[in-house]
């Protein structure tokens, strides 16, 4: 399973998220000194649960979900070193 994949999946699972796009922009950042291991993304997360949430809530609910891949564990590797976040409602991703 790639990075994208488990990134993919976790949001879906965490955030019941009905749609998660997201674009692997590491090869951008080759050479990247103070990557420190991890990628850099553009997710898009579309859920139910950002209903009524303001936009800064909602984008901590997404760093909230990806913590570990974030920050690394002793059992997780750390997969993102960069996030950048676009969060809808369905009704919002319909238009």
């Amino acid at each position: 399973m790639s990075d994208t994949d488990i990134i993919v999946n976790i949001l879906k699972e965490k955030l019941q998220a009905t749609h998660v796009g997201i674009i692997d922009e590491s090869a951008a950042h080759r050479g990247h000194k103070a990557a420190g291991g991890g990628g850099h993304y553009a997710v898009t997360v579309v859920s139910e649960q950002f209903k009524d949430v303001n936009l800064l809530d909602q984008r901590r609910m997404v760093y909230s979900a990806l913590e570990d891949e974030i920050s690394g564990t002793p059992t997780t590797p750390k997969l993102i070193h960069a996030l950048q976040i676009k969060t809808m409602t369905p009704g919002e991703w319909e238009k």
